[in-house]
This record gives structure tokens, sequence and C-alpha cells, in this order.
């Protein structure tokens, strides 16, 4: 917009993105020798994960790894949308190469990275559930042994400029908000229940309907639980407001996965492996016993 057209609209009212409307993203300058050092980290995982996926094809003929790893490349490819409306941005000379999606540059490292969170985490969340773990078990392996590592990562992250939760943001700890902290500490047993449904109730070739399902869940759950913290930063919003709703967003983020936890099935198979009666054998109970 020409200066003298943007000067004459703000002298009619119009408020500047960030002045009490969207904030503007700032312009990161990312640690050269942290970056690179992460990049590398997670291509390795990558590449690890499938080699992974194809052992347990080849082994034990089980498919789901993979498709797991494909829905994660398709998940990662659906992050703009969730940093659009997250506020999130990433410095642009992050090492090796980056690209444009839905208008915003996405680093390589967000595709791998989240893809090979996907498949592990996703399949072994999946494990879980299926084989009856306790609820004790399951979040200690979300929120502290998967959560917290994965918190100071993104804080490393925040420190050495790679990435910016950006915005009049007051939730922010060490750089991370606290219902990020929150909603990425439940997520693997949503993640989970999406894989034991499928592999409950999809066969063959039907499996392929989890690149679809996992992506979009995935996307819907965080968007989902996070909409009323999102549509406070995006405004702007006093910061009794904005605390407000990121402790909506944290309740729901909990709820969210206490009932994944919970649900029927689920809970039927961790009371059998409690000591109660068996139920049926299942596709997903077979599969995860093997």
């Amino acid at each position: 917009m020409p200066t003298a057209l943007l000067t004459a609209t703000i002298e009619l009212g119009a408020q500047r993105p960030g002045d009490g409307q969207i904030p503007l993203a700032p312009v990161l300058h990312a640690d050269h020798t942290a970056a690179l050092v992460m990049v590398i980290a997670a291509f390795a995982g990558a590449a690890a994960a499938l080699v992974w996926a194809l052992v347990k094809l080849v082994r034990g003929g089980e498919t789901l790894p993979l498709v797991l790893l494909a829905a994660g490349v398709v998940a990662a490819n659906m992050e703009p949308l969730g940093d659009h409306v997250g506020l999130i941005v990433y410095a642009p000379d992050v090492p090796w190469f980056d690209y444009w999606l839905m208008g915003r540059q996405m680093p390589s490292f967000i595709a791998v990275g989240e893809a090979s969170y996907i498949a592990f985490g996703g399949y072994y969340a999946y494990r879980m559930l299926a084989t009856g773990r306790s609820v004790g078990r399951v979040v200690l392996i979300s929120a502290v042994l998967v959560g917290i590592p994965e918190i100071l990562v993104e804080v490393g992250w925040h420190h050495w400029g790679i990435i910016s939760y950006y915005g009049d943001n007051p939730t922010r700890i060490l750089g991370v908000p606290l219902y990020s902290i929150v909603q990425n500490s439940t997520l693997l047993p949503v993640l989970g229940l999406v894989a034991f449904l499928g592999a409950e109730h999809l066969r063959g070739v039907q499996r392929l309907w989890l690149v679809i399902a996992v992506p979009a869940v995935t996307i819907g759950y965080i968007v989902g639980v996070s909409w009323p913290v999102y549509v406070a930063i995006q405004s702007s919003a006093a910061a009794p407001i904005a605390w407000a709703a990121a402790l909506v967003t944290c309740a729901a983020s909990i709820g969210g996965a206490w009932a994944a936890i919970n649900y029927p099935a689920v809970r039927r198979l961790r009371k059998a492996a409690a000591g109660g009666p068996a139920p049926a054998t299942s596709p997903a109970t077979a599969t995860a016993a093997a």
C-alpha cells in the first residue's frame, strides 16, 4: 500500500497491524551453529524413523509405522496453518533448505522433525493404549519423558533466534507460551487413539486413510483446543483476557488427552491388563502384542 494511502487510512481511524489488531512478525536471525546442529539432528531423526519403519515392515509385516511416517509428512505441511493463527515465525536463515507454503517461509527441519515425531510418538502412544498401560504411565511418558524435553528444545530454539512466538503474549515462559507447553504435552494420547482406531477398524490398503486422518486430527486438535487464546493474541487483547483464554486452552488440552486415554475400548483394555475380565481380542490389541 502506498505510504500516502496508508497515512490517509490511519487518519480515518484504521489501525496498523500490531496496534490493537494482528501483531506483526519479527524478522529473526538464527545462531548459525545452534541451528545447524539442530537441523542435522532433525534429519538424523527422520532417517532413523524411516529405517525403523522399513524394518517393522520387512521383519513383521507391520505397515502402521510407515503409514504414520507418511501421515507425519502431510501433517508437517499443514503446520503453516497453525503457525499463522498461533503467531509463530521462524528465522529465514536457518541452514539448509526452506520452502514457501501458505505464504509462509518454512524451514526444512519442521517437515522432517514433525514427520518423525508423529511416526514414533503416534505408534508408541498407540501401543500404550492397545496394551492397557495405566493412566499414570501414559501421562508420565507423554507429559514428562516426551513433553519436558520438547519444551526444553523449544526454549533453546527461542534463545538461539530460530523461532519466535510473537505478539503481545503475556503467557510466555522463557519464550514459550504456557498453553503451547500444555498442548504439546497432551498431544500424544490423541495421536495414539487415532492410530488405535485405525489399527482396529482399517485393513490392508484402508490403512492409508490414516495419511489423511492423522494430519486432520493433529491440526484440528491443536487449533480446536487453542482457538480461545488464538483469538486473544491475534486481537492483541489485554493481559487478563489473554490469560483467561490461555487457561481455557490448557483445560481443553488436558480434557482432550483425558478423553483419549479413557476411550471406552481403551478403558476396557486397561481394566483387563489390571486383572479384570479380558475383552475379546481385536486387531489393534493383537498387533500391539506382537
